[in-house]
């Protein structure tokens, strides 16, 4: 093959690959290809997004628009895609159009806020009663079940105490954001400790030779301590096998919670 076969072969397929991606359509002159994390909490764009980074239009047929939504969730970023039709797409161009185009100081706002809203919303997320880590500023570390989350303070169970405190006074916070189930062996556990429970009540009934009534009641309560000491298994390897997450502020950010 000489170069020229080579050349040309290779401009088709360049040209047959770009045939096939979508092009990119502005939303608005306003916020152009990208619409970035101040735009769209400034026009109002994507207000069910958290931790939004920035979204781009493509037009993928005759009157259908895919839009690719980037967002930050705890340091990492993920992609998350939407399907609209031609007319959805048009109100939403509408709905910029008619807003005031969004200034420096506008960004500069929005941009010392993000991080003010997204650390409330991420803490107030937490339910009760999780085991969570949460690292002071001073470099110690509380572990303890969340009592309650209120005025910005979080309450800790702790082994020897109940410890509040201030969010803006963390460094890190560790804890799992789902919980996960694994139904697959739960019917194992639930039989287990059922069967660990007879066994302690029959080596009862050896050690203490009761009446055969009082035998059947031990074994009884054995299986019932059994199969409720197996709920409690269940739900300690649910959380155990889930993942936690790490999620961490700058003194800077924390500060600003302060207010």
């Amino acid at each position: 093959m000489n170069h020229k076969h080579f050349y040309l072969i290779f401009f088709l397929f360049t040209a047959f690959v770009l045939a096939q991606t979508p092009d990119i359509i502005p939303l608005s002159k306003k916020v152009g290809l990208t619409v970035d994390a101040e735009e769209n909490v400034y026009y109002r764009i994507f207000n069910d997004i958290d931790g939004f980074f920035s979204a781009q239009f493509y037009e993928v047929g005759k009157n259908k628009i895919v839009v690719q939504i980037v967002f930050v969730d705890f340091s990492q970023k993920s992609v998350r895609r939407r399907s609209m039709s031609l007319e959805e797409f048009i109100d939403l161009k509408h709905h910029v159009d008619v807003q005031p185009v969004i200034t420096d100081n506008d960004r500069e706002s929005i941009r010392e806020n993000l991080t003010y809203l997204t650390t409330i919303s991420i803490i107030e997320s937490i339910p009760d009663d999780q085991y969570i880590i949460i690292e002071h500023r001073t470099g110690k570390k509380v572990r303890g079940s969340v009592l309650g989350i209120e005025d910005r303070l979080i309450s800790l169970q702790t082994p020897i105490s109940v410890e509040t405190i201030p969010i803006w006074d963390m460094a890190s916070l560790t804890y799992r954001k789902e919980i996960r189930e694994l139904p697959k062996i739960k019917g194992f556990l639930y039989a287990v400790s059922a069967l660990g429970g007879v066994i302690l009540a029959e080596v009862w009934n050896e050690q203490t030779r009761p009446r055969i009534d009082l035998i059947w009641h031990f074994r009884f309560i054995g299986t019932v301590l059994g199969t409720l000491f197996g709920a409690e298994t269940y739900q300690a390897v649910n959380i155990i096998s889930s993942p936690k997450t790490f999620f961490a502020l700058t003194p800077e950010e924390m500060d600003k919670l302060k207010n």
